[in-house]
């Protein structure tokens, strides 16, 4: 039995995790722990949680593309690409403050579960309207009510890195071959568009 399915008997409510982060771009770490979340609370209830803030796009306009390359477009392309994420289960929203009505859900209904893996877990404190997960959840409060849930995800793959990925990718002085040798280890397969469009973005 998932955990929504316990919470929906015990209150009534549905539940909406979101798994939040910002993903330039999604690993088969990040995929690993969105796998997890899935099996655990159901793939209906979990969501990735991302954005391109207006920093971001003020950097994109000014040709700009070392910290966060990657638009919420493309982002969502490539872990539909690579990991078979549905693009509705990727949202366009805060990861820390997610807004429930993107996926269709009553915020009067709806509890919000935010997950985080371990390396950003000092940045989700008990306190105001974050509390962690209980065991019990037969009293769960709504996001209406003010209450947000909180959980932390085990760092999968090493703690895998994004930045190093781009790193890799971008310097003109490694050859294609060991690219895509870097390429099939970050993401898990290979797949030749998706690598022609970072190397060419990224350099």
């Amino acid at each position: 039995m998932y955990i929504s399915e316990i919470i929906n008997e015990a209150s009534g409510q549905s539940i909406a995790v979101f798994y939040g982060g910002r993903f330039q771009t999604m690993h088969k770490g990040h995929s690993g722990l969105y796998i997890q979340l899935t099996s655990t609370f159901g793939t209906d209830n979990v969501f990735i949680a991302t954005t391109f803030g207006k920093n971001q796009q003020v950097m994109h306009s000014a040709g700009d593309f070392s910290t966060d390359p990657f638009t919420f477009e493309e982002k969502s392309s490539i872990a539909y690409k690579m990991f078979d994420v549905k693009p509705g289960h990727i949202v366009n929203t805060q990861p820390y403050k997610p807004d429930v009505t993107l996926i269709g859900r009553n915020p009067e209904a709806t509890v919000v579960v935010l997950a985080f893996s371990e390396k950003d877990a000092g940045r989700l404190k008990s306190g105001g309207s974050l509390a962690p997960l209980p065991e019990d959840m037969s009293n769960l409060q709504s996001v209406s009510e003010g209450r947000v849930y909180f959980i932390t995800m085990p760092v999968n793959e090493g703690g895998m890195s994004a930045t190093d990925f781009r790193t890799t990718m971008a310097d003109e002085s490694i050859d294609d071959a060991k690219k895509q040798n870097v390429f099939q280890q970050f993401f898990g397969k290979f797949d030749q568009e998706v690598f022609d469009f970072i190397k060419e973005r990224v350099s």
